[in-house]
């Protein structure tokens, strides 16, 4: 089912600041190959998940803006939901060769709604929690409704490319999300592609793509039968 649309709201930097405490070691969750994430809380209570992206020359207005479009539009509750956003260029003073200047500083985040339970990796790695099949049974069936909504849904459709546990995340009644939609693509048709630069994550890419590099829809569903084996065993 999906969720009435809710539009991400500008968050200015100052606040991200404020409730990570400076983007403290203590309040962060994770790193990726474009951020880290951290835990922020607002003065309402409000817990949301703060990716704080790198600085970094593929990272640019354009790119952001193009990331910005392609989160901000999915909305299923099996899609981890953006919430905010933050882009912002400021004025300070820097260190530079042992010299302090005055820069502009770009300052680019994405926020989302909080996961308490953290990865179904963690979960995977996490002998003792022991949960059941009912449990596990929810898991791969919400993990396949997410991904039908952005295979056969969406128009043009969402491959997303590097689904693995690390990137399907869990809220407190174990409901699971597919995140970190930074490798995904938007394409027009189901027409197989040769992909510009490497993609997904070793062990959850099928054969063709280490024979050939051909990337399709398939490629998410052989991606989602290695984390239905895992949940399985």
């Amino acid at each position: 089912m999906n969720r009435a649309t809710v539009a991400p709201r500008p968050l200015p930097y100052h606040l991200l600041e404020e409730i990570t405490d400076g983007f403290s070691e203590e309040r962060k969750l994770g790193v990726g190959a474009y951020g880290s994430v951290y835990k922020g809380q607002r003065k309402g209570g409000e817990i949301i998940a703060v990716k704080k992206l790198h600085s970094m020359p593929e990272l640019n207005d354009q790119q952001f803006q193009k990331e910005y479009l392609n989160l901000a539009s999915l909305q299923h509750e099996n899609i981890v939901r953006l919430v905010g956003y933050c882009h912002e260029t400021r004025g300070e003073y820097v260190e530079l060769n042992g010299r302090t200047i005055f820069a502009e500083n770009q300052h680019m985040a994405l926020c989302f709604e909080y996961m308490c339970n953290g990865s179904l990796d963690n979960c995977l790695q996490d002998e003792s929690s022991g949960h059941d099949w009912n449990t596990r049974y929810k898991i791969i069936k919400g993990v396949c409704k997410g991904l039908r909504y952005l295979h056969e849904e969406l128009n043009p459709p969402v491959y997303h490319l590097d689904l693995k546990p690390a990137n399907i995340l869990l809220d407190e009644k174990m409901t699971p999300k597919i995140a970190d939609f930074g490798l995904s693509k938007l394409f027009e048709d189901e027409r197989t592609r040769v992909p510009a630069s490497p993609i997904g994550t070793l062990g959850y890419l099928p054969p063709e793509y280490w024979s050939h590099r051909l990337v399709s829809n398939k490629l998410d569903i052989f991606s989602l039968g290695v984390i239905i084996i895992k949940l399985m065993t």
